[in-house]
């Protein structure tokens, strides 16, 4: 099996998304979409078994960045309609996937949602969330334009400052507003990149290594039943 993982920005990586994927026997490919030298395979969505669309500072909602994000538009509709495909959109690559199947998406009215909190989790009979205990997960955000659930796709997770945190659609597309895949290290270095943009908001970032291993064991269980499905 082949995945691909795309990324917007190089410090916005899968995290712990990737071991997983290798222990299920996966041969990982990465494009680097924020490199203009680098241009997109062609028909992608034939090549690879799975594609991962990660976060990036770039906006769905720019009308300016349309002719950027066409392809990526075009991914999300040929997964949608291919069998034996599967595609995972992360943050910005949940906008994506979200404007793709016909959602808006557009800034939040409440301004960035940053740090971590817990995420209701809306459908717990959901194969996704076999395994899990609880009725909440702990999540990370960095992000201030948010989406609709799009027609015919099941709203899955929830926060109290933003609600729609998570969908799926055929059970083969499956968009995290949220992170879930971030490591200790990831956090570390997003604090420095992206210091501009959390000072505009007042998540909570405190004792960031417990809280991001309390929220990897959620993440795995949930990742690998995704790849599972």
């Amino acid at each position: 099996m082949r995945a691909v993982l795309i990324r917007f920005i190089d410090c916005e990586g899968p995290g712990i998304l990737e071991p997983i994927l290798r222990e299920k026997g996966y041969r990982i490919s990465y494009h680097n979409a924020y490199d203009p030298r680098v241009r997109l395979m062609p028909e992608i969505h034939l090549n690879f078994d799975l594609i991962v669309m990660l976060g990036g500072p770039q906006s769905v909602a720019d009308p300016d960045k349309q002719e950027f994000f066409k392809p990526y538009y075009e991914i999300v509709e040929n997964v949608a309609i291919m069998p034996k495909k599967k595609l995972i959109g992360i943050c910005l690559g949940s906008q994506i996937i979200a404007r793709a199947l016909g959602a808006n998406v557009r800034p939040g009215t409440k301004g960035p949602e940053t740090g971590f909190s817990d995420l209701q989790i809306l459908k717990p009979e959901h194969p996704i969330f076999s395994g899990l205990n609880g009725d909440s997960v702990l999540a990370f955000h960095l992000h201030e334009d948010i989406f609709d659930i799009p027609v015919g796709a099941e709203h899955l997770l929830a926060s109290e400052f933003y609600a729609n945190q998570m969908f799926s659609y055929k059970n083969k597309i499956f968009a995290f507003q949220t992170h879930l895949e971030p490591t200790f290290g990831m956090l570390h270095v997003w604090q420095n990149v992206h210091k501009e943009f959390i000072a505009k908001g007042n998540g909570d970032f405190s004792d960031l290594e417990t809280k991001q291993k309390t929220m990897e064991e959620s993440a795995k269980i949930i990742f690998r039943n995704i790849i599972n499905l």
